[in-house]
């Protein structure tokens, strides 16, 4: 017997070191440092589940033998003539296939195991940590069930499947029609509509594929809520089977050292008194151990470890009146990037675990505490990551084609069914602090309804309505988009009940050559330091670096005004995307690290006290003189002749979404002039506009800057504060200086007439 099983051994290891032979990333595009390391005896050995962790299971990734059928049959072919290496999609260089896939085919993949002698008594799951999109799956021939879905963990018993003896085959057939479905895809697209934010498609199994074997009565899942007012734990552990005699005992520990216990029947949640509890955070991200035990009389049944943070999430006001995201009761200001979580050599799958661990490093590096997942559901190693290293996380959900209307997707049932397996699956992580329900219009409908129905199914975090343009108002916060260089957000009055982000704003494009995925990419310089340009594109590591800081300088500035959060778009290059912090092969920081992380503290640095120059009128009325129409030919400029008049400012019509104006102002244009007197050159001066529109701002004669605060798709009066570039303080001079404005709305876009302007110095 000793002996078969020696020359089984020795068979499965030259089949697998032949098959080994048979693969090779397909070359091309970009590859990260860690595809080199990539082999099919190594591929993805992490266990997958890492917060419901058994002993026992067998990893299944490796070569399959696949095929794309040219036609759908619903059932396993007979003959295969690739191999293909799980978990890569059929899209990436690493699956050793790298082709596009649509939705008139069907891939075919095929792989033999065996099931250790010793499961034979239990219940065999196997498990697939995400395949896109629509799987059917057979056991040695026999049907064993199918799941719809791209981005969520799913699982088959197929104890009752498989036939007598040491080897089995599993044959899976997997559909994807991604974005000419209906289905949740997020940016996924086929080649046709590949532009720069949207990018290769994922098809087929992208994540680990393993086997556990389970009692008839087991653990089936765990439900952790912790109290940080209470210093309890709630735990409600799920079970699979008829659990009538069973017990449950569950233990906290602290490295080791139990720290509560309790023991109760299942069905019945349980509570543990955490003493002392230590909170999980950025800075401190402590996590305790969890032993989840299920017994029957006594005798052992199934045994589980996990993890839990104590941590808090919510908001309150400030003493200025404005609603602050707070961490365990103390207010929190939240950095970070948009994450599309794309690599070039494996697409949504990164290299390996080492890879997924490099992002979340970086971002501790550069001074970051946050991160926003953008339509994409990551592995769930990488949520681990997060709670390990100390990472807030928004989770997006994954949005339908962005051309996809409700009538196509079925009233909608489809997405929330699994946007809700989404929140069940992630739902114990520490790290995830805040679900956004849509991002800008992609797929949007019922969005009210929906953002109730997130907010009743998890109270314990903060939920986005929309992120950017289509806010409906209901939520906790109010999420713009802003990638003007001189960012804005809304006006808002004391009693306004959400919290205000910046949930996509920067996106400065540095193109370097070597790290660009399409070596061809032409990208032209769009840089204008008067200006306020949407997306700036420069050509030189030190132009970024210096657009950057003040880029960071003008927005934290918008703490004053009820900012809690900034997210930079984004952590690296994707594809013919070239904003990132990062190149897409990840070999380089377009800032250096510790700069990044130097620049970056000035969001979390004390507020500056500002003395006014001149005062906001809206705070002590100041007397202007105004036109509306252009007063002369060179009206900017001190002594100017023209029709001027004078008035108090604010400037506009009285309205309940505004401060109360002064001067009654309802055209288009507005020009603007007053004298200001400064006694030294001030180290900085800063201007503060309300209004919704563009600013052309102008000191001494000399035209300084413009300020856009038109945001077509938002409908709130916006409130900019600018530092005065370098180039325009040359323009002041001791004692008496002329400023004037030209303020001009959009005509076919106008929401508020209104208009407010200031000087700080510092």
């Amino acid at each position: 017997m000793l002996k078969i099983k020696i020359l089984f051994l020795l068979l499965f290891i030259l089949i697998q070191a032949s098959s080994a032979q048979e693969w090779k990333p397909v070359q091309g595009n970009l590859m990260t440092k860690w595809a080199a390391d990539v082999t099919p005896e190594n591929v993805w050995k992490e266990y997958p589940r890492p917060q419901m962790v058994r002993k026992e299971w067998v990893n299944l990734n490796g070569l399959w033998d696949f095929e794309i059928s040219m036609e759908t049959k619903n059932k396993p072919i007979r003959k295969y003539h690739r191999k293909i290496l799980v978990p890569f999609c059929v899209e990436s260089a690493l699956s050793g296939i790298k082709e596009t896939v649509r939705g008139t085919q069907e891939m075919n993949y095929r792989r033999d195991f065996t099931i250790p002698e010793d499961w034979y008594e239990k219940r065999i799951l196997l498990h697939f940590e995400a395949v896109d999109y629509y799987s059917k799956i057979w056991i040695d021939g026999k049907f064993a069930g199918e799941h719809k879905g791209g981005y969520d963990a799913f699982q088959f018993d197929i104890t009752d499947f498989l036939d007598a003896g040491l080897n089995h085959e599993i044959n899976l057939i997997v559909w994807d029609p991604t974005d000419s479905g209906t289905q949740p895809v997020g940016k996924q697209v086929l080649p046709e509509s590949l532009q720069r934010t949207k990018y290769t498609a994922t098809s087929g199994i992208w994540q680990t594929v393993w086997l556990e074997p389970v009692n008839p009565v087991s653990i089936h899942g765990l439900k952790i809520i912790p109290d940080v007012d209470q210093s309890s734990l709630t735990i409600d552990v799920q079970l699979k089977g008829r659990g009538l005699h069973h017990q449950i005992r569950i233990q906290a520990l602290d490295n080791g050292r139990e720290v509560a216990s309790a023991v109760s029947i299942p069905g019945k949640p349980i509570i543990l008194k955490i003493a002392n509890p230590k909170l999980w955070s950025p800075e401190s991200p402590f996590l305790y151990d969890l032993k989840i035990s299920l017994f029957n009389d006594d005798k052992p049944v199934d045994e589980v470890i996990s993890y839990f943070g104590m941590r808090k999430i919510s908001m309150a006001r400030d003493k200025a009146g404005f609603m602050r995201i707070h961490l365990n009761n103390k207010e929190i200001f939240q950095l970070g990037p948009l994450d599309q979580g794309y690599w070039p050599d494996g697409i949504l799958a990164p290299p390996s675990d080492d890879a997924l661990k490099y992002d979340i490093q970086y971002l501790k590096e550069i001074g970051c505490n946050m991160d926003r997942v953008h339509m994409k559901v990551q592995p769930e190693r990488w949520y681990h990551h997060c709670d390990k290293l100390g990472i807030l996380v928004w989770q997006d959900m994954v949005s339908p084609a962005k051309t996809v209307d409700r009538s196509e997707i079925g009233g909608g049932s489809e997405w929330q069914a699994e946007s809700e397996i989404m929140m069940d699956q992630l739902f114990n992580h520490p790290s995830i602090i805040q679900w956004v329900v849509f991002n800008e219009a992609w797929g949007q409908y019922d969005t009210e309804r929906l953002t109730d129905w997130t907010k009743s199914k998890d109270p314990s975090r903060l939920v986005t309505n929309a992120s950017g343009w289509t806010d409906r108002n209901v939520g906790d916060i109010r999420d713009f988009h802003d990638y003007t260089y001189y960012p804005s957000i809304a006006w808002v009055p004391e009693n306004y009940p959400r919290s205000m982000v910046l949930g996509e704003a920067g996106g400065f494009d540095l193109p370097l050559k070597e790290h660009l995925w399409n070596p061809e990419l032409k990208i032209k310089e769009n840089i204008d330091r008067s200006g306020d340009l949407v997306r700036e594109a420069v050509y030189s590591t030190a132009v970024l670096e210096e657009r950057y800081k003040g880029w960071v300088d003008n927005v934290s500035m918008l703490r004053n005004y009820g900012l809690n959060a900034v997210v930079y778009t984004q952590i690296s290059d994707v594809e013919d995307e070239v904003n990132g912090w990062m190149t897409y092969d990840r070999q380089i920081s377009k800032i250096p690290v510790k700069r990044l992380a130097e620049i970056h503290q000035k969001f979390f640095e004390p507020l500056v006290s500002w003395k006014d120059v001149i005062p906001l009128s809206m705070n002590k009325p100041q007397k202007w003189q105004y036109s509306f129409s252009e007063p002369s030919l060179e009206w900017f400029k001190k002594g100017n002749t023209g029709n001027w008049l004078t008035g108090m400012a604010p400037f506009g019509i009285n309205q309940m979404s505004a401060p109360a104006a002064n001067t009654n102002w309802k055209e288009q244009n507005l020009y603007l002039q007053k004298e200001f007197s400064l006694k030294t050159i001030p180290e900085e001066l800063s201007l503060i506009t309300y209004n919704s529109g563009i600013s052309d701002v102008y000191i001494n004669g000399e035209f300084v800057l413009q300020i856009n605060n038109l945001r077509r798709k938002d409908t709130e009066l916006k409130v900019s504060q600018v530092l005065l570039p370098e180039k325009a303080m040359k323009f002041l001079k001791k004692g008496d200086n002329h400023l004037a404005v030209k303020f001009k709305f959009s005509t076919s876009e106008k929401t508020f007439n209104y208009y407010d302007f200031g000087l700080k110095e510092y």
